[in-house]
C-alpha cells in the first residue's frame, strides 16, 4: 500500500515524500514462481515441437536437442525457413538387396527408397524391432552350369547292310556241336538268339547239350544220314540205306532222348542219299512229328524229297537258304551273309547255317560285329522255331 506522508515544516517550501511499500518474498514464493516459469517453458517447448514436427518432421527431430527457449525461432520463422540440420555428416546408406520370389537376392539400388533417419529413441527402437521382424534375404546361390554331355560320334558302319524290308527275319544255325565245348562257348556267349545242332554219340554230346540249354540258346539234334558218296562215314547213330523204316524211326527217337530235355527240332547232317528217298526221309518225319519238334532240311542235295514227304503228311518244315562257311575266309563268309540278307528281304525270312569247329576262328566274331548293324537296319534275329 502507498500512504501519504505528513507535511513537514521547511524553510519556506512545502515538500512531500512518498514511501514505497516493501514486499517481502520468502523461499516458498520463490520456488513457486520458478516452478511456474519451468512449467510454462515446458508447455511452450511441447507446443513448438508438436507444431514443428507436423510441418518439418526431419528438421525438428534433428534440432530439438540443440534448441533452447532463448534460441528457438517463432512459429512464423519456422514456416518460412526450415532449421538447418546439424553439421554431423550422415553415413551413406548402402542400397538394400531386393529379394526375388525365388529366394535369390539381387542388388537394385534404384528400386528401393532410402529410409529416413530418425534420431528419436522410441522410433529407433521400433525400427530395430521392424528390422528384426523382416525376413533376412537368403544368400545368393551360385548357379552351377550343368555340363552338357558330349555328343558321341556316330559309329561308322563296317558292313554294307541294306535296310530291312517289312521286318525281315534271319535265323543262324550252327552245326556239328559235340566235339569241343570250348569252341561251342564262343557261340553260346553271343548276345542274340542262336540255334545249335548237336551230333549224337560223341565224346561231349551231353555236355554240349547242357551248355546250350544253360546259355538259353535253342537246342536241336544234328541227325547223321548217309551221303550219296558211300565212302563217307556219317558216324554213330546215323540213318543208313539198309535200315528199315521202323529202325529209322526208333533211331531218331533214341538220338533225341540222348540230348536230354529241351530239344526243339532236328536237321540232317550230310544225308544226300537218305533225303532223296521219300520213304526213308518220311520215316524221319514221322519220328519228328510224334516228338512234337520241327524238321529243318539242310538241303545237302537238290533232289531232296523232304518237302514232298512233309506235304503228304500235312507237315510244315524249314529249309536252309545259305551255307555261310563253305569257304573259310572272312570276306567270302560276309558275302554269303549278304546273300542271305537279300533272300530275307525277298521271302521275309532266311536260315543260314555255319559250323562250330570248322569256322570258330572267324564266324563267332563276325556274327558279333554284324549283329548291331543288322538290328539297326530293322532285321529281326531269331531261331527257326521263332519264324
Amino acid at each position: 500500500m502507498v500512504t501519504k506522508g505528513r507535511k513537514k515544516k521547511s524553510s519556506g517550501k512545502k515538500k512531500f515524500s512518498i514511501k514505497k511499500a516493501k514486499v517481502k518474498l520468502d523461499s516458498r514464493n520463490v520456488l513457486f514462481l520458478l516452478a511456474l516459469i519451468v512449467f510454462l517453458c515446458a508447455v511452450f517447448v511441447s507446443l513448438s515441437l508438436a507444431f514443428g514436427k507436423k510441418k518439418y518432421p526431419d528438421v525438428v527431430s534433428d534440432s530439438v536437442v540443440a534448441e533452447t527457449p532463448e534460441t528457438r525461432p517463432s512459429d512464423q520463422s519456422v514456416q518460412e525457413k526450415p532449421v538447418e540440420k546439424p553439421s554431423k555428416p550422415k553415413p551413406e546408406k548402402k542400397p538394400q538387396k531386393n529379394t526375388s520370389e525365388t529366394g535369390t537376392s539381387q542388388k537394385n539400388p534404384q528400386a528401393v527408397e532410402p529410409e529416413k533417419k530418425n534420431t528419436r529413441p522410441e522410433n529407433s527402437v521400433e525400427q530395430k524391432n521392424q528390422d528384426q521382424a523382416k525376413p533376412k534375404p537368403k544368400p545368393v546361390e551360385e548357379k552351377i552350369e550343368e555340363k552338357k554331355p558330349e555328343k558321341k560320334p556316330v559309329p561308322v558302319a563296317k558292313f554294307n547292310i541294306p535296310q530291312a524290308v517289312r521286318g525281315a527275319k534271319i535265323a543262324f544255325v550252327i552245326d556239328d556241336a559235340g566235339l569241343n565245348v570250348t569252341n561251342l562257348k564262343k557261340y553260346t556267349g553271343l548276345n542274340f538268339p542262336l540255334t545249335v545242332a548237336v551230333l549224337p554219340k560223341l565224346s561231349h554230346t551231353k555236355e554240349c547239350a547242357r551248355e546250350i540249354r544253360a546259355s538259353g540258346k535253342e537246342l536241336i539234334l544234328h541227325q547223321p544220314m548217309q551221303a550219296m558218296n558211300l565212302e563217307m562215314n556219317p558216324g554213330e547213330g546215323a540213318i543208313k540205306p539198309d535200315m528199315s523204316l521202323s529202325d529209322i524211326y526208333a533211331q531218331v527217337l533214341r538220338n533225341v532222348a540222348e540230348l536230354g530235355g529241351g530239344v526243339k527240332g532236328i536237321n540232317n547232317h550230310e544225308g544226300s542219299l537218305i533225303s532223296a528217298d521219300s520213304m526213308k526221309i518220311g520215316a524221319v518225319l514221322d519220328a519228328v512229328s510224334d516228338s512234337g519238334i520241327y524238321f529243318l532240311d539242310s538241303r545237302t542235295t537238290a533232289q531232296t524229297q523232304a518237302p514232298q514227304a512233309a506235304l503228304e503228311r500235312g507237315m510244315d518244315i524249314y529249309e536252309r537258304d545259305v551255307f555261310i562257311d563253305d569257304v573259310i575266309n572272312r570276306d567270302e563268309m560276309i558275302n554269303q551273309i549278304y546273300r542271305g540278307i537279300g533272300i530275307a528281304n525277298k521271302k521275309g525270312r532266311c536260315i543260314m547255317i555255319g559250323h562250330v569247329d570248322k569256322s570258330v576262328k572267324i564266324l563267332p566274331d563276325l556274327l558279333r560285329e554284324m549283329y548291331p548293324e543288322l538290328v539297326a537296319k530293322g532285321y529281326k534275329i531269331t531261331t527257326p522255331s521263332g519264324l
